[in-house]
């Protein structure tokens, strides 16, 4: 039988009809004990054999309804699945296990190749979003954080701060070279990585002295770079992560607020 506690559900707290692609059955469980409805992406399995294409899909499918069909849903206590919200939802969570995973295994190659695959998905998630928001009169954000650290060398979870960050869809798209930049992204799935790829694509791949380009914020403060170390310099300071949709549904405020003047 499947139990849940009792919290106040997310759309009741912060006005946002929720949804989430999360095969790890743990924060499944959370988010239905927050109201939030899981949505069915085929192929995504919490583990190193996960298709985060399938989970870009999901997700943008269930923020763009009824432009494109909403997944279905898992139903607890069911086999099977019952349809979404036919008029979609405001606000996807979409969680990326196998990060983790290479922590916990000290897998410190597979970690970056696994990180790269991750802005891959990111970036068709924002190709799905922008064909969505070009034809209607939606508006997306992006959000991207972590909810702990698990660094390769101790192979656990720690304590360090992680970083994050938000913006508007346009700003994203303006960041990445532009809208023709952003719909050249390929939508074929992919799989994650291999340990051996990774040993491959690290040994000797770049020269001794070789200088990597630095980045140019384009929105918001002068922060580029998401990493823990640069993210420390970012307007938003250091704060709980029980302040995070404080500060996320104050940013979509804000926004909707200069967009109606």
């Amino acid at each position: 039988m499947w139990h849940s506690i009792e919290v106040p559900p997310f759309e009741e707290k912060h006005g946002l009809w929720p949804c989430m692609v999360a095969p790890t059955k743990i924060i499944a469980g959370l988010g239905m004990s927050l109201g939030i409805d899981i949505l069915e992406a085929p192929g995504a399995t919490g583990d190193y054999r996960t298709l985060l294409t399938s989970k870009a899909v999901a997700i943008a499918n269930a923020l763009s309804a009824p432009l494109n069909p909403c997944p279905n849903v898992f139903v607890p206590g069911e086999d099977g699945h019952k349809p979404g919200r036919s008029d979609g939802y405001d606000f996807g969570f979409l969680h990326i296990k196998a990060i983790d995973d290479a922590g916990h295994d000290k897998a410190t190659l597979f970690k970056v190749r696994g990180l790269e695959a991750v802005d891959k998905a990111i970036r068709q998630l924002a190709k799905l979003l922008w064909q969505a928001e070009t034809s209607t009169n939606y508006q997306y954000f992006l959000c991207v954080t972590g909810d702990h650290s698990t660094p390769v060398e101790y192979g656990d979870h720690s304590f360090e701060p992680v970083p994050f960050t938000m913006c508007r869809l346009r700003e994203f798209v303006a960041t990445v070279g532009g809208e023709a930049a952003l719909l050249e992204t390929s939508l074929e799935p992919f799989p994650l990585p291999t340990v051996v790829e990774s040993a491959e694509y690290l040994t000797g791949k770049e020269e001794d002295g070789e200088r990597r380009e630095t980045p140019e914020a384009v929105g918001g403060d002068s922060v580029a770079e998401l990493n823990e170390i640069a993210a420390a310099r970012g307007c938003l300071g250091r704060f709980h992560g029980g302040e995070m949709m404080g500060v996320i549904t104050k940013f979509l405020n804000v926004d909707v607020s200069v967009s109606q003047i």
